[in-house]
């Protein structure tokens, strides 16, 4: 509890899935809190049910309603978010969406969606953060991606584009933000058991359904897990899960070839119209 007790978080997505999952491990670990997220009913559960939990006399769960996608509303808020409640020591970036289909499925409107949400929200948040962290003298920024980041998967042209995009922002922003004593972490799960999944599996392709499988299932208290070692440890690149990480080893040693002979494989038996019905 010594490295984080007193520390000021601030994450997004927090009222649900894994952000929810990281704010109750950190309020655990002794942290002050500040839920970010779209909408204030499940904002205002979550704070009151984490700050029941936790010493209230020491440790603040706040929250603010904020669209990570709106550049103006997120400078406006981090503002007002800044002088009340402080400048954070650790930001995580959890808000996002994601869906699946086949790509000729896929709206330009939804695709415009994801990306405004998934990439620009998590520059927006971090751009108006920055210059308080740099003020404060340091801090650590917490992204969260995906291994579909790291390895494109099919039915995912809209999400894996999205993640792809956060793996190299947050690789360009780990050697730029040295300079602030701010560190960087990229946290690239597989599949989280979140409500994601649910709305997801609407238009998830079959073939697509099967090579998820192949990287695993983790709860969103391993990710959360995974998040907080990593900052501790002061981590860059994480992907948590014993099956998610050979794929990715197997995946680099190959360039490739591991794992996409074995899918396409996989994506041709799944396609077959009886296993369709």
């Amino acid at each position: 509890m010594a490295y984080f007790s007193g520390k000021l978080v601030y994450i997004t997505g927090g009222s649900s899935g894994i952000g929810l999952a990281a704010a109750n491990l950190l309020a655990a670990e002794g942290c002050r809190l500040v839920l970010i997220a779209r909408g204030e009913p499940l904002l205002d559960k979550a704070c009151k049910t984490i700050a029941s939990q936790t010493d209230q006399t020491a440790q603040a769960i706040n929250f603010i309603c904020m669209d990570v996608a709106n550049n103006d509303d997120v400078r406006q808020k981090i503002k007002t978010a800044v002088e009340t409640f402080g400048i954070p020591d650790i930001l995580i970036n959890s808000a996002g969406i994601g869906t699946g289909d086949y790509f000729e499925n896929i709206s330009y409107e939804q695709f415009d969606k994801a990306m405004k949400i998934n990439v620009y929200g998590t520059r927006n948040v971090i751009s108006a953060t920055l210059p308080y962290m740099k003020q404060k003298g340091g801090g650590h920024i917490v992204n969260i991606a995906s291994v579909a980041g790291l390895i494109g998967m099919f039915g995912y042209t809209t999400y894996s584009t999205t993640k792809y995009a956060i793996v190299g922002f947050t690789e360009c922003l780990r050697s730029e933000l040295k300079r602030f004593n701010i560190k960087v972490t990229l946290i690239c799960p597989p599949e989280v058991k979140t409500p994601f999944i649910h709305e997801e599996a609407k238009t998830l392709p079959p073939e697509a359904r099967v090579v998820k499988n192949l990287a695993g299932l983790l709860t969103p208290e391993e990710a959360a897990k995974a998040i907080v070692q990593s900052i501790k440890g002061r981590k860059f690149l994480v992907v948590p899960g014993v099956m998610a990480k050979s794929m990715l080893f197997w995946h680099r040693i190959s360039n490739g070839l591991l794992t996409r002979v074995p899918s396409d494989l996989i994506i041709k038996f799944a396609s077959r119209p009886s296993l369709k019905k």
